[in-house]
């Protein structure tokens, strides 16, 4: 039986990017970096969408999903560079 070109490709590339994952040391367990920034895009998300809430501004927002979203992977990749990028 023959396995695909694309089979051995993606088993090659998931050994060479083994070594590539950061981790993050919290309260003595080790997490991923990227776990760490993903939940920091989230609560910095709902926090931003409480504010605008409270302000009122939430109601004036156009696509509030995609606008959301845009928030999240904003935060999530500015904590990414400003903790983990060297």
């Amino acid at each position: 039986m023959r396995t695909p070109l694309n089979t051995h490709l993606a088993l090659l590339s998931c050994l060479l990017m083994a070594g590539c994952d950061p981790l993050v040391n919290v309260e003595g367990a080790y997490f991923p970096s990227w776990l760490v920034a993903g939940l920091t895009g989230v609560v910095g998300s709902v926090i931003v969408h409480l504010i605008l809430v409270k302000i009122g501004l939430d109601k004036h927002l156009f696509l509030k999903p995609l606008t959301y979203l845009a928030l999240f992977v904003l935060l999530t990749f500015l904590t990414w560079m400003v903790l983990y990028a060297s």
